[in-house]
């Protein structure tokens, strides 16, 4: 049996507030089968290219004041499975799940458009998952306008 040569991975400081999220997170294998899987593009460095990371409450909004920790979890071993050696053991990282809820938030909060850039059969594909998801996405219905949210309706609906 050989031994396997981890790759390098440089990972911005996180805990259980701020932590990878939206395509970051979706990129870390996920016993479920959910989320994207370009591992690669998102975790794996050269000497010219180290793959952005995005971190909640630093790269986008915000949504423990309404999930809190729900979803968060310490990652580390997973990367090291998935063949990368991070560059801490605290590795704290949104569950696909979450993820797509951090990206749901913060997109709609901040104005964007989330029906045509937010596709959940990419990520989501049985029906059962998508529920799992709407109910992550129905604690932070107070946070938003009547707006915004008749807007995560109809994108629920199209989803």
């Amino acid at each position: 049996m050989s031994a396997i040569t981890l790759k390098k991975c440089t990972l911005p400081e996180t805990n259980t507030k701020y932590y990878l999220t939206a395509i970051t997170a979706l990129n870390i294998y996920s016993e479920d089968g959910t989320g994207d899987w370009h591992f690669s593009e998102n975790f794996l460095e050269n000497e010219s290219f180290i793959p952005r990371k995005t971190v909640a409450g630093v790269d986008t909004c915000s949504t423990n004041e309404y999930l809190g920790d729900k979803g968060v979890f310490n990652c580390y071993q997973t990367l090291l499975e998935s063949g990368v050696q991070p560059s801490t053991k605290n590795v704290f990282s949104a569950d696909h799940y979450r993820a797509i809820a951090d990206m749901v938030f913060d997109s709609i909060t901040k104005g964007h458009e989330i029906e045509g850039s937010i596709i959940l059969d990419d990520w989501l594909p049985e029906q059962h998952e998508k529920e799992k998801l709407y109910l992550l996405i129905n604690s932070f219905k107070s946070a938003v306008t009547e707006k915004q949210w008749q807007k995560i309706e109809v994108w629920k609906m199209k989803s």
